[in-house]
């Protein structure tokens, strides 16, 4: 029971804050778990395109070697960020389970998306970001 709480207790606060990038995301509304499930879908997909848009401009300023660096990095972020959601997500077996990794996979990508913006903005002499040109 305490996961089911954590989950929609998780979901809420997805719902409750403002989207991280871009256009404003659809809201879950419902009224099916159907269309609840449809909605977390178009959310993830809406911070997906956020994402590759972000990545795209890196990659665009980057070095030769720093794209090689990127691709790699990005391909492993994405194995991970998969892998961790499907581990992570609640309501398993349950028809919410489908919203709970779509949720995941937001959060993770907004997240991701942040990281990559910061390396697009990296103030010279910071040693902490910049890997990406040479």
């Amino acid at each position: 029971m305490r996961g089911g709480v954590l989950v929609v207790g998780a979901a809420a606060a997805i719902l409750m804050a403002p989207p991280a990038f871009g256009a404003p995301r659809p809201e879950l509304a419902g009224p099916t778990q159907l269309e609840l499930n449809q909605q977390a879908d178009a959310r993830f997909k809406a911070a997906d395109q956020e994402l590759n848009a972000t990545y795209r401009r890196l990659v665009a300023e980057a070095s030769p070697g720093g794209r090689e660096r990127l691709r790699h990095a990005q391909r492993a972020w994405i194995a991970f960020r998969d892998l961790d959601c499907a581990a992570r997500a609640g309501a398993r077996g349950g028809s919410f389970h489908p919203a709970a990794v779509f949720l995941c996979l937001e959060a993770v990508t907004d997240a991701r998306t942040r990281t990559l913006d910061a390396e697009l903005h990296c103030a010279e002499g910071d040693m902490g970001c910049g890997g990406h040109v040479e």
